[in-house]
């Protein structure tokens, strides 16, 4: 049986997290005997850099339910203990690094100027239809519009193309955020091909070392803070194997903000020198930053909703739901936790997605603007859950 994850999206006290999912860290469905006898906890915080280790709060809320053996990854300080062992490896790697930082300067700039195009593009159409919605533009089929076009008067064809260019538009910013991460992993597939670190002793003997934390632990919380620092040092060690591998044996991961998005299959950071959409100062613009683990696929996280994200204006839930639309996006806020797993039902496998927050639900953005809270024990009607096979009959 499969581990479950639940995720959050900024709890402010981690000793909270413990607290609330007590019943389940104390129990375990690992195939191994020997780490479900362990009840091992492993903390991720390399999110915290320099205080990676300054997790003896969580160790004291944990021994505190009754779970003795709790160990950190330690990754943001295994990362640096191969930096100071080979000054010169290490700086093939940061030299990698800086291309990609530059690399995704030019993305941001012309990420920015495809949501103002869009924006501006928003505003002209509202000139001659001044309560047309972003919702609106984008449901707008373009395809029989095209059929029927000696039909339409001349307002009717401005409609039609000015529909037809803003759905353009978002395709083109989805386009762009597709072609920056071929660009990144193109670089750093290169670099590990030619820097000759998969060859390199010390690198294996710390991967291995990792592994076997990830993989001889019942529980595994990754906890929020810098979310490159974190998802490089993962990808750095090129664990996603060992995640997957993990959550297959029967781990169970508990994830806070940046941990909650590197196991998405996409990491959407927000640029805080863009507000080309919102035109706010508070609130800012989304991006890619890479792909993650995907280790959930169906959904696309957004934890710090409320702080991020204008969830009040239609245009924005559409335009999120629209420029991330290959999967259900999901905000999450402090007290949001979101539960996938997966169990067996009249010989089938399922997954069953899950609000599982006693104070706060969850935020699903649709593509007609509006959002849909789910609160506790509510389930997401999404493809291989048993809900979505009871609706659409398969």
């Amino acid at each position: 049986m499969k581990g479950r994850i639940v995720f959050n999206g900024n709890i402010q006290l981690e000793q909270d997290f413990i607290l609330s999912f007590r019943e389940a860290l104390l129990a375990s469905h690992h195939q191994d005997p020997a780490v479900r006898h362990s009840r091992k906890t492993l903390l991720i915080t390399a999110a915290w850099q320099k205080r990676e280790h300054d997790e003896q709060h969580i160790r004291d809320a944990l021994h505190g339910i009754g779970l003795e053996h709790v160990e950190n990854l330690s990754l943001y300080h295994a990362f640096n203990e191969l930096r100071g062992a080979d000054p010169d490896l290490y700086q093939v790697y940061h030299t990698k690094q800086k291309v990609v930082q530059q690399v995704k300067l030019f993305y941001r700039e012309k990420n920015s100027g495809l949501i103002r195009i869009l924006q501006n593009q928003l505003q002209l159409l509202r000139d001659t239809f001044p309560n047309i919605s972003l919702a609106q533009v984008l449901a707008y089929d373009v395809e029989s519009g095209q059929k029927a076009l000696s039909d339409y008067n001349p307002w009717q064809l401005l409609y039609h193309y000015a529909c037809q260019d803003i759905q353009a538009s978002i395709a083109k910013l989805r386009e762009h955020d597709e072609h920056m991460l071929q660009v990144c992993h193109e670089i750093d597939d290169t670099f590990f091909e030619s820097s000759g670190v998969l060859q390199h002793p010390l690198y294996h003997q710390i991967r291995a070392q990792l592994a076997e934390r990830l993989l001889s632990a019942n529980s595994i919380f990754i906890f929020g803070g810098h979310i490159a620092v974190l998802f490089n040092r993962l990808n750095f060690f090129q664990l996603k194997d060992v995640f997957v591998e993990a959550l297959e044996r029967g781990t169970n991961f508990y994830t806070v903000s940046a941990g909650s998005m590197s196991l998405c299959d996409y990491l959407v950071v927000f640029d805080d020198s863009s507000n080309e959409w919102t035109r706010s100062s508070r609130m800012y613009d989304f991006e890619l930053f890479d792909k993650g683990f995907g280790l959930v696929t169906k959904i696309q996280l957004f934890p710090h909703c409320k702080d991020y994200i204008a969830m009040e204006d239609p245009d924005t839930v559409a335009y999120t739901a629209a420029r991330f639309n290959r999967s259900l996006c999901v905000g999450l806020d402090q007290r949001s936790f979101l539960q996938l797993e997966t169990y067996r039902h009249e010989g089938r496998e399922y997954e069953r997605f899950a609000s599982v927050g006693a104070r706060e639900g969850l935020y699903l953005f649709h593509a007609n603007g509006e959002v849909e809270i789910k609160h506790t024990g509510e389930e997401l009607l999404l493809p291989g859950t048993l809900a979505w096979e009871r609706q659409h009959g398969s």
